[in-house]
Formats: structure tokens, sequence, C-alpha cells
């Protein structure tokens, strides 16, 4: 018996694919053999080996969501308005203000500041003095 899957198309999302994973699975498919099925009808899209066994996995015990969970992410706390207006309150006094000068009077890490720098305030080194 044949496994009816739909033709490639270049907007499956990762939730098209992790539905073909589960009714593979249904099917009783190896991890392998969902593999290469999937690399068969979407050689060029398909999901790695490793991601068909993380998702079989999930199914095994029991997770038959598709959705992916939410994240937990840190807020920044160094990339406030705040901290970007004091950064660019110690550049326009000082041009030529340096990154040590800037971590003692605004107490943040020389990645903050590069981030404040270059990314919120757009700004960039002209030369060095």
């Amino acid at each position: 018996m044949a496994c009816m899957i739909p033709q490639p198309k270049s907007d499956l999302t990762k939730r098209d694919f992790r539905a073909m994973i589960l009714i593979l699975f249904e099917l009783e498919k190896s991890r392998l053999e969902i593999h290469e099925t999937l690399q068969k009808h979407f050689p060029n899209i398909v999901p790695c080996l490793r991601t068909v066994e993380r998702w079989y996995s999930e199914f095994i015990h029991g997770n038959f969501i598709l959705e992916d969970g939410p994240r937990p992410a840190r807020p920044s706390i160094t990339h406030t308005v705040e901290n970007v207006e004091l950064v660019l309150d110690e550049v326009t006094k000082d041009p030529h203000v340096t990154y040590a000068q800037l971590e003692h009077e605004i107490k943040l890490s020389p990645g903050s500041i590069n981030v404040i720098l270059y990314k919120e305030l757009g700004l960039r080194k002209l030369c060095v003095c």
C-alpha cells in the first residue's frame, strides 16, 4: 500500500511536515522510513533526520501537538529606552568617549554598549584617534 503524500510545494510549513510525520508514524513506519519517504517526495525542503527522530519521539511519548511550544525568553534589561538615551547623551557630550568610559558612567557591558551604539542608534566609528 503506497502512502498518499501531496506533491511538493514551496510553502509547506513546519506544521505540515509534522503532520506528515505523524501520519507516517500512525502507519507504523520507522524513523528512517519516514525520513526516506519525505526525502523522496520533498528532496529540497525535507527536515533533517534528527528533526524527524525528535518528532517521532514526541509522538511515542503521547505529545501529538503539532505547533511549536512557547519558548522562554529573557527580556532585555540593558537595551531600554533609558539606557539608549544615556548612551546618546554621553556620545553627544563627547564624540570621542571610549567604551571604558561608557561602561564606567552607565554601568553596562561592552557588548550592550556596542548593540546600543550600532544597532539602536545607528552610529559607527569614523576614525581611530
